[in-house]
């Protein structure tokens, strides 16, 4: 996938995260959320950490040792 592209699907995603299921959430957010963050292309982790903050909002509190 481009860089242009995932630099824009991230975002996106997180976006529509409150009207998915939970589960949908976690399996395709979270997961698409992880792959781009162990990314080759610094751009790509770089909208990671500034998106963040808008995934962890969409988190259960028993789900937070996902992030480590």
């Amino acid at each position: 996938m481009l860089f242009k592209i995932k630099k824009f699907l991230l975002p996106a995603l997180i976006a529509i995260s409150k009207h998915l299921d939970y589960n949908v959430f976690i399996e395709k957010v979270y997961n698409t959320f992880k792959d781009f963050n162990n990314d080759d292309i610094w751009g790509v982790r770089k909208v990671c950490v500034e998106n963040l903050a808008n995934l962890i909002k969409y988190l259960k509190n028993n789900e937070f040792e996902k992030l480590t």
